[in-house]
């Protein structure tokens, strides 16, 4: 499957084009840029993926769907957070929760309950790719915020240990900046240093 990150919107945040074999899901559509909408060109595109309901993850979710048609997917523990950030609820076409699996062109993602950033946080686990699209959980040396409404850090940190329980070499792809791995910020992350020893 292959992997294409747009930084988009105001914020910069990372939407993520997943393509096999001409279907395409878009993860985190914050924005619609020019070299979005041509990553879609000649594609079925079968979801709209959120990781969570924050503005900058969110916001060129409905002009996608005009343009394509895809359902709009993310966890129903998130539409109150819409609604606290000051924002209606985006229409919900596939409610999702942990080990929802999402077909792609023969590929197959496992959804990820990852609270703490907000409720209903969620991570695309893409397995044979050794991948997760992990949204505002962690970034390359830092984490997500856990005082935004809905977030709390005990949460973000059980979390954060279930990303580290995956092996050094999967690769995480955050809402915002570069890549990283579990290897690299197991060692690296401040945020995550003694964080894997408890219990998740």
């Amino acid at each position: 499957m292959r992997v294409d990150t747009f930084p988009v919107g105001a914020l910069l945040a990372n939407a993520f084009v997943l393509t096999s074999r001409e279907e395409a899901v878009v993860v985190d559509p914050g924005g619609v840029s020019d070299e979005l909408r041509r990553a879609l060109d000649g594609v079925s595109v079968v979801y709209l993926l959120l990781t969570h309901s924050h503005f900058d993850h969110t916001d060129g979710a409905l002009e996608l769907q005009r343009l394509t048609g895809a359902g709009i997917a993310y966890p129903p523990a998130e539409r109150p957070v819409f609604t606290a950030m000051g924002q209606d609820p985006l229409p919900l076409d596939r409610a999702l929760e942990e080990g929802t699996r999402l077909s792609v062109g023969g590929e197959e993602l496992v959804v990820w309950h990852l609270p703490g950033h907000s409720p209903g946080s969620v991570a695309y686990v893409w397995e044979t790719g050794k991948t997760v699209l992990c949204g505002d959980v962690v970034f390359a040396g830092s984490v997500g915020r856990s005082d935004l409404p809905g977030g709390d850090w005990p949460i973000l940190a059980r979390s954060l240990r279930r990303l580290l329980s995956l092996p050094d070499d999967w690769v995480l792809l955050p809402g915002h900046g570069p890549r990283t791995t579990v290897g690299f910020e197991r060692k690296e992350n401040p945020f995550l240093r003694g964080i894997d020893d408890g219990t998740p």
